[in-house]
């Protein structure tokens, strides 16, 4: 079963400081906090993509804090008043910005923009004979990748090289320059192929935790989660939902006729056809051996009776045999008769099993039934 909110924010206080900031470090940029199509909360994807954004922003300001920091100490220290004035500016308007985050309040300047003005910053500075104000161009373009989306650091990486070569050449020897310059290209392009790659393999292994290896369709891990969101929606804001328990008929004949190799196509094609026929709001997952539920958003028990009989005849007329015609029996529930979520799943059995008692190859709809004594979850044998 999943971690419940209460059991997750326990296990949260029970880390280390360190663990606690590598792992808000970690949310913040690797997409923990960008929802998926089929999230049901609506006011919830907006407010947390509202705390993504504050926490991602703010270790953007405060890695410009890093850099701007020493330069206007060194340029205090050097008597540098016009670079002492720019870099105290800068930090302040940053200051100001962490500020208005810290309150959950709008910055007014992007990311991005204060980014590129730390980088005409120490360009300026390169420009007015501080030349090792240049090597302060490394922590920023080797968090570029990291801080902001690809085509935004690509821009300001291409940007920064465009101005930093002009003044790199005239001011150091040309076999220095040569290798200045290469070595800021370097720094950008390691740090954005070593986002790129644990971005790359993030996803994918997120992917094969939440679909079913044989057919691509969601798993029964992400179909409690959107099930409980679903659940919770409703509950919190009315949001309707349906879930459609569906079975193919007589499935065992299948394998003893046609073979598991047979079958297994004729469950991949099954697949296509429903996922066919949902919207992409839709969540399709394969719930057991040749059980699947198909999770309506925003759908009352009308409109999934409708889906689940047009289901029930694509199915029918798709020949997914070769030689005979495979049926399903469908068992529809709405999210309102509902009273938790094992209620629901079983709902949902109970029509399922209706569905089959009255001759298989038709939907049924679920009424008030009592619970059964295990819940589905626990019943339905596991599968790989």
């Amino acid at each position: 079963m999943a971690i419940t909110g209460m059991e997750e924010q326990a296990k949260q206080y029970q880390l280390t400081p360190w663990r606690r900031l590598k792992r808000h470090f970690r949310e913040a940029f690797s997409e923990q906090f960008e929802y998926r199509r089929n999230e049901l909360d609506a006011e919830g994807i907006h407010r947390q993509e509202r705390k993504r954004f504050r926490d991602a922003y703010r270790y953007i300001l405060l890695l410009l804090v890093c850099v701007l920091f020493p330069m206007l100490a060194h340029n205090v220290y050097t008597g540098q008043p016009l670079l002492a004035a720019a870099s105290f500016i800068l930090l302040s308007v940053i200051f100001a910005n962490i500020w208005l985050l810290s309150r959950s309040r709008r910055a007014f300047l992007s990311p991005t923009l204060l980014l590129l003005l730390a980088i005409l910053l120490i360009l300026f500075a390169v420009a007015l004979g501080q030349l090792h104000s240049l090597f302060w161009l490394y922590p920023l373009l080797a968090g570029l990748p990291v801080m902001l989306r690809s085509r935004r650091a690509m821009l300001i990486g291409v940007v920064s090289g465009a101005m930093a070569l002009p003044l790199i050449f005239p001011n150091f020897p040309l076999s220095m320059a040569v290798v200045i310059s290469v070595s800021l290209g370097l720094t950008w392009l390691v740090s954005a192929w070593l986002v790129f790659a644990v971005t790359e393999q993030s996803r994918r292994l997120r992917d094969m935790a939440i679909t079913d290896p044989l057919t691509g369709a969601y798993n029964r891990r992400y179909l409690e989660e959107q099930a409980r969101h679903a659940l919770n929606a409703w509950q919190r804001s009315r949001y309707p939902a349906a879930m459609l328990l569906i079975d193919v008929d007589h499935f065992k004949r299948v394998n003893d006729r046609y073979g598991h190799a047979a079958g297994d196509q004729a469950i991949k094609r099954l697949v296509e056809v429903i996922s066919a026929r949902i919207r992409s709001v839709d969540t399709l997952c394969r719930f057991g051996g040749e059980e699947f539920v198909v999770l309506l958003k925003e759908t009352g028990i009308a409109g999934a009776r409708q889906v689940g009989e047009e289901l029930r005849r694509l199915v029918a007329d798709a020949r997914l045999l070769p030689e005979v015609s495979m049926t399903i029996s469908i068992g529809v529930c709405e999210v309102k008769e509902a009273q938790s979520l094992d209620h629901w799943f079983n709902l949902a059995d109970a029509a399922l099993y209706l569905a089959k008692s009255k001759g298989r190859n038709r939907v049924e709809l679920a009424a008030r039934v009592a619970e059964h004594t295990e819940p589905i979850v626990r019943t339905v044998p596991e599968w790989r």
